[in-house]
């Protein structure tokens, strides 16, 4: 469910769970039964809500739990360079409320029940979309009802970066079907037990045995590289992936050449400054575009490019087909120079 609508969800309580990662429990109010349906753990929620500049944007968060007919938690981690998520450290509390827009997304328990054996594979507040679908296996394998085996490679910077930690130990020591190994990227540590420094390399993958389905959750690199894994290492796997990140632009964007952007609807000419991506220039011009993501998952902010110099940075979702065609996302698209024909209503 994609609908925007225009309700209010009651925060009614906040955890720690992180020094950078805090936990909401949330209660929408007034909702319809649809709206009730549609939230499911694995999920993601769109607020709408400020950055710390008072700027309004739509950010998407997943939801991790859901306790009852409206109430539902999200865990954001704070980014520290003034965004929507930093704002809601500073301000969000028991009593205060934030504006919901819809849920998307179509990953949730329903995708991974049936299979014999998952792989998950997380980078840092990723664990978001795995610690939700481990929480309904986990209800299922107490009910006595079947549960895949479960393996989950955790990336993270540092010990104390790792969200649900005791949660994720607990579960692996008290169950047969899941396992738990971490991955300390930027922090010294002994290699044993669960954990290991560095990041996960071939033989580390392999531990994820013959998945059915592979579920990646992290930055809009981690995501891409492991997928490029997967697909080599498991090619009949079905994978399934979120991203929370846009991806980054490109190192080598000039600054001296001249760009253009022309938009064929309406004959339109903008000239932004390179080094963003098609989806900002677009916006910051004032020209609506439909997007969700913003990380190149959803492909609502499907158009045509052409002519011109610009960099497409890898998507989830576009055929070879479709490149050939000229599809890109507006959201990997990377102007660089020159004149670029932009058709924001091409047909499918």
């Amino acid at each position: 469910m994609n609908t925007l609508t225009s309700l209010q969800a009651l925060c009614e309580h906040v955890s720690v769970e992180t020094a950078n990662v805090k936990v909401f429990a949330l209660r929408v109010l007034g909702a319809s039964a649809e709206f009730l349906d549609s939230l499911e753990a694995g999920k993601h929620v769109a607020l709408h809500a400020a950055d710390m500049a008072g700027t309004p944007h739509q950010r998407l968060y997943s939801i991790t739990r859901k306790r009852g007919a409206d109430r539902f938690d999200i865990a954001v981690r704070r980014e520290g360079h003034g965004g929507v998520s930093d704002q809601l450290h500073a301000t969000l509390q028991a009593g205060s409320s934030i504006s919901v827009q819809f849920v998307a997304g179509d990953i949730s328990l329903a995708s991974v029940l049936g299979c014999r054996q998952v792989g998950m594979l997380a980078g840092g507040i990723g664990i978001t979309l795995p610690i939700a679908l481990l929480r309904g296996l986990a209800e299922r394998a107490r009910r006595t009802l079947a549960v895949p085996d479960v393996s989950l490679l955790l990336c993270v910077p540092t010990l104390a970066e790792i969200p649900f930690l005791h949660e994720l130990l607990e579960l692996e020591l008290t169950t047969s079907w899941f396992s738990l190994q971490v991955f300390v990227t930027r922090e010294a540590v002994n290699s044993n037990g669960h954990l290991r420094a560095g990041r996960p390399h071939a033989q580390d993958l392999s531990r994820l045995g013959d998945p059915e389905r592979v579920v990646i959750c992290g930055s809009h690199g981690f995501a891409q590289g492991m997928r490029e894994y997967m697909l080599a290492m498991f090619p009949a796997s079905r994978l399934l992936i979120e991203s929370f990140t846009p991806p980054a632009a490109p190192a080598e964007a000039p600054t001296d050449t001249t760009l253009r952007l022309y938009l064929n609807h309406n004959d339109q000419i903008l000239e932004p400054a390179a080094g963003k991506s098609l989806l900002e220039m677009l916006e910051t011009s004032g020209i609506q575009v439909r997007s969700l993501c913003r990380a190149g998952i959803c492909g609502h902010c499907r158009l045509k490019v052409s002519e011109g110099h610009y960099t497409l940075e890898p998507d989830f979702c576009l055929t070879d087909k479709d490149k050939d065609e000229g599809y890109a996302l507006a959201c990997c698209t990377f102007p660089r120079s020159g004149t670029i024909k932009v058709d924001l209503t091409p047909t499918a």
